[in-house]
């Protein structure tokens, strides 16, 4: 005999209200007692439904319980019906199915082991469920959902060693002034990490910490087992502070800030800067792009020739800023009337911003291919016509990988998420080829598009989208470019320092008189 469906809907609902009670164990029971029931039926739209929302307590109460088996089965009912559930319910199918794939490359939270070469797969493949997830939630439709995916992603991001995306992301999530604990906890933990790696630990930054432990002791969404804990952070963090007003510690960064360019606050602003102390704070130290590669390192002279292969990346990046600062603020209709352009009712949207923004995409990928270049020279890899960012890790897989580096895991990250066929980003280069090779037309919402395999046509604010995106990969690119060759040079340092050079690179000062 079967159980109604409405019987079996208010049962689900039963199970929803454990687990919201932390009762795990019994919502596991009645989990598996309805996917019982609903075997019992064909596969209507009312039975899927039903489904969907089961596999999602056997993710939620199989990783609170650590028990894999349960959350392996939601991921089967999800992925069983997969091409239903992407038409029917697609941003919370690919949210769920995230979170049940995170749990099992975590081992639903437990697990010690940082991301490497053995399981990366596992956290690009829930990375890409969430990036689909980003793009397709409606913000002002589904405000919760859109954080938490939001602050899930930038958790994978982070385990990915990618830390000026996750601290972009997670910044986004705290501006919006969170109710979540997680946003601020995360950041403090990326911040943690940051330091652990990069030995980059400053007063700012244990500051910029103990806000987040803080946060977390004073929201009523955080469980008070944890807060003691918490607490002891923050005790154990503030006694390393020379100072402990950190009211007054925050009205000098304002200060310092208001005392910067216009320009260099909107890059500060726009999470624009290569200066590792700007990922977490706008004061005076944020002024200029000061990240280098061999700042107090032991090592021969000719490795100065990587820092003149930075400086080549920093100008191209200082450039696209620019032009993409001058596309949002600069007006031109005077140069756009004087350049004259024909009448064609709107079939392409054709002014100096809208090739500012053309210029911009290109030379991000322009770096890109420099920084592909970059590491291959230092890594002694073979360097082909065609070596771009997107293929040289294919060339040199097994060399690559077989290095402890956590800044190169972070470059396959990106490199995965342009990949054409898998990643999320792939049709970037795609837009870049015809931007380069072809024609690619930006056009306005109400464009029709046509099936003409000539021309590529793209709407301008689809366009502006990718490039804000484009930008904070680039930077990921830069950042960890440099940590890669930085950790690398660490792991190699001479133990006998006495017969190496030891190299101190001064800053160009442009104020300067001749």
């Amino acid at each position: 005999m079967k159980l109604e469906l409405k019987k079996i809907n208010e049962a689900i609902n039963a199970i929803s209200n454990s687990i919201d009670a932390e009762q795990y164990v019994a919502a596991l029971l009645g989990s598996e007692m309805m996917l019982s029931e609903l075997e019992k039926y064909d596969n209507s739209e009312s039975v899927l439904h039903l489904l969907f929302n089961l596999a999602g307590q056997f993710i939620d109460a199989g990783t609170s319980l650590r028990n894999k088996s349960a959350v392996s089965k939601g991921i089967q009912i999800l992925e069983t019906h997969s091409e239903y559930y992407e038409n029917q319910s697609n941003v919370n199918y690919y949210y769920n199915l995230a979170n049940g794939k995170l749990a099992l490359a975590n081992d639903c939270g437990y697990s010690k082991d940082d991301v490497n070469f053995k399981n990366i797969e596992l956290f690009n493949d829930v990375k890409n469920l969430y990036w689909k997830a980003y793009k397709l939630i409606k913000k002002q439709n589904k405000y919760d959902l859109y954080q938490q995916n939001i602050i899930n992603l930038a958790n994978v991001l982070k385990q990915q060693f990618r830390f000026s995306e996750a601290l972009q992301l997670y910044n986004s999530v705290i501006k919006e002034n969170t109710l979540y604990p997680q946003a601020w906890l995360n950041r403090a933990s990326c911040l943690e990490k940051l330091d652990q790696l990069l030995d980059h630990r400053t007063e700012k930054m244990i500051t910029e910490i103990i806000k987040g432990y803080k946060f977390a002791c004073q929201s009523p969404l955080t469980p008070k087992t944890w807060t003691p804990y918490y607490k002891h952070k923050i005790d154990f963090l503030a006694k390393q502070l020379n100072s402990q007003n950190l009211d007054y510690d925050e009205s000098e960064t304002s200060k310092e800030y208001s005392l910067i360019s216009e320009f260099r606050q909107w890059c500060i602003k726009e999470n624009l800067t290569l200066n590792i102390h700007g990922m977490y704070c706008a004061c005076i130290a944020n002024e200029r792009d000061n990240l280098t590669l061999f700042e107090e390192v032991i090592s021969s002279e000719n490795i100065l020739k990587y820092e003149q292969y930075l400086n080549r990346i920093k100008a191209e990046f200082s450039l696209v800023r620019i032009l993409y600062y001058e596309s949002k603020f600069t007006e031109s209709s005077r140069v756009d009337f004087e350049s004259c352009y024909s009448e064609l009712n709107e079939r392409e949207i054709i002014n100096l911003k809208s090739e500012k923004l053309r210029t911009c995409f290109r030379l991000c990928f322009s770096i890109l291919d420099k920084l592909a270049i970059f590491l291959c020279e230092y890594f002694e890899l073979t360097i082909k016509k065609n070596t771009a960012f997107n293929n040289f890790w294919h060339d040199h897989k097994l060399k690559l990988e077989e290095k402890e580096n956590f800044a190169l895991i972070a470059v396959n990250s990106l490199i995965y998420d342009l990949n054409e066929k898998n990643g999320q980003f792939g049709f970037y280069k795609i837009w870049r080829n015809a931007l380069e090779h072809h024609i690619l037309f930006l056009v306005p919402e109400s464009f029709e598009f046509s099936n003409d395999s000539t021309h590529t046509y793209v709407k301008l604010t689809d366009f502006e989208n990718g490039l804000q995106n484009l930008l904070q990969f680039t930077r990921s690119a830069i950042f960890s470019t440099v940590f890669a060759i930085v950790e690398d040079l660490r792991q190699k340092q001479p133990k006998e320092q006495e017969n190496h050079i030891k190299i101190t690179i001064d800053k160009k000062n442009f104020n300067q008189q001749n």
